[in-house]
């Protein structure tokens, strides 16, 4: 059940530093505003999730099996308690670099939410700017007229079009 255990961590770790790889390279297309690239990643990066979470479940199954066969023990306890010191080792490294590689992943993920945050809010703006309404008609007015025509409720571009 332990080498279950390591090899399973060990896949984790494996497929964290792919997501990494995947948040890094999102970045660098986010900035070069590569649509087309970022449809693809984030296709590859959802098979791995996918991947992520069936090896999630299969870690959550081999603790909750070691716990039952230790009981009043928390899988830390466990660990600390394992005859074979190279063994213990290796799996309390495996659980320090997950830690490391998930804090690491999170703050790469905030960065590309922040910058598709940005591009949400820029495009937002020039719409906005776009379609609000001119503040003076596009055309030429008499300066007696004190009737109002439409044209001057629509933006940029005709909306009722």
């Amino acid at each position: 059940m332990l080498k279950m255990m390591t090899a399973t961590l060990d896949e984790l770790i494996t497929i964290q530093h792919q997501l990494i790889r995947y948040a890094e390279r999102k970045q660098t297309v986010l900035i070069e505003h590569k649509v087309d690239e970022l449809t693809e990643l984030v296709k590859e990066e959802t098979r791995l999730i996918r991947r992520l979470g069936q090896l999630e479940d299969e870690r959550e199954r081999l603790v909750i099996e070691v716990l039952e066969e230790h009981p009043g023990l928390s899988f830390s306890q466990f660990t600390d308690q394992l005859p074979d010191e190279t063994a213990k080792l290796a799996l309390q490294e495996q659980l320090t670099t997950l830690k490391q590689l998930l804090v690491e992943l999170q703050a790469k993920n905030r960065q590309n939410e922040k910058l598709v945050q940005d591009s949400v809010d820029f495009i937002s703006g020039m719409i906005g700017h776009i379609t609000t309404p001119a503040k003076q008609p596009y055309n030429y007015q008499p300066q007696s007229s004190t009737k109002h025509t439409q044209s001057t409720n629509r933006g940029f571009f005709d909306t009722k079009a």
